[in-house]
């Protein structure tokens, strides 16, 4: 019954996180300022509280992994490992971390967050779902370092845009990946973050706290200005729990890209683009109607003139590939 599962939910769940919590090994404490605070964000509010996911129902090696996404491989292919090594850096409640476990043909991963409240949740679905390839470690990206191990493919997103200094962070992450390895990073953008760029200025105007009081009040507020540009939250499925919105809204610290931002970051660590992954493969399509020009799917120039003209194309996040070089 809905009651049942309501108190499975919220007790039972609950009750069976607090134990796991203790078992999760720890990299090092957690001293960076920023970190200290958005751990303390996630251990209140583990985001997002999922309950199920769509796995992968035949897992693939990387070159046909590569080859689905239609992304360009900048060396040679031959020496992509078997059994590849996988970091997932920031993996919160578990949910990119088990999906790219199944992904991955005879993968093993490595998922590492700075909030025990998210790894406990993450280990619980982990063990739901029967995925025995993951390992959980408590860490901060700013350490890794002290794991003293590389990685052949590592994916981080909606994770470097809240660090004090991304570009130190994404640093942090090349200098663990293998020579040729591959990186999947997920930033957020400038030009499709307005709306929520428009609320945080509320939202720090009004001196808002981010507690459920706040966060309820503001969201009635927002629900009754007449403004398109900030009514447009309301089509986000962060706006409807009190968790969620705090990260779409209440964060403690948020970076937003531009895409020569991410050209000259790319550039500065050594990492060639292989192009966008997105959730609908029509986004892609289009822009081969647009630009059929042989290969301006890898252009950025292009993908940023493209952008300028569909300002809400990016709106779930920049979420790309690139190779280490």
């Amino acid at each position: 019954s809905a009651l049942e599962a309501l108190f499975q939910r919220q007790v039972i769940e609950v009750k069976e996180e607090l134990v796991l919590k203790e078992d999760i090994p720890r990299l090092n404490s957690i001293t960076d300022d920023v970190s200290v605070a958005v751990q303390n964000q996630y251990e209140e509010n583990p985001y997002p509280r999922w309950v199920s996911t769509r796995l992968e129902i035949k897992s693939q090696n990387i070159k046909q992994v590569l080859a689905k996404a239609e992304l360009q491989v900048i060396k040679a292919i031959g020496f992509f490992p078997e059994a590849p090594q996988i970091l997932i850096a920031g993996c919160g409640t578990g949910q990119h971390a088990v999906c790219t476990a199944s992904r991955f043909k005879n993968s093993h991963v490595t998922a590492i967050d700075l909030s025990l409240s998210s790894l406990a949740y993450a280990k619980r679905k982990t063990e739901e779902f029967g995925v025995t390839n993951i390992d959980y470690l408590q860490a901060d990206i700013l350490d890794l370092e002290l794991l003293d191990k590389q990685f052949d493919i590592i994916e981080s997103a909606g994770v470097l845009h809240h660090m004090a200094d991304p570009i130190a962070g994404w640093k942090a992450l090349t200098d663990c990946l293998k020579p040729n390895g591959l990186m999947k990073i997920g930033l957020y953008s400038e030009l499709a973050r307005q709306s929520v760029v428009k609320a945080r200025e509320m939202v720090k105007e009004k001196k808002i706290l981010p507690d459920k009081e706040g966060m309820l009040e503001f969201r009635r507020q927002i629900t009754k200005l007449n403004d398109p540009e900030i009514y447009v939250l309301e089509n986000s499925s962060d706006f409807y729990s009190t968790s969620t919105i705090r990260d779409l809204l209440f964060h403690i610290q948020e970076h937003r890209f531009t895409i020569p931002q991410i050209s000259e970051a790319l550039d500065e660590l050594n990492l060639a683009f292989m192009g966008f992954e997105f959730p609908h493969k029509m986004t892609g399509k289009v822009f081969k109607e647009v630009y059929p020009k042989e290969g301006a799917i890898y252009n950025l120039d292009k993908w940023h003139e493209y952008e300028k003209l569909n300002p809400k194309l990016f709106s779930g996040m920049y979420q790309f590939w690139a190779q280490k070089v």
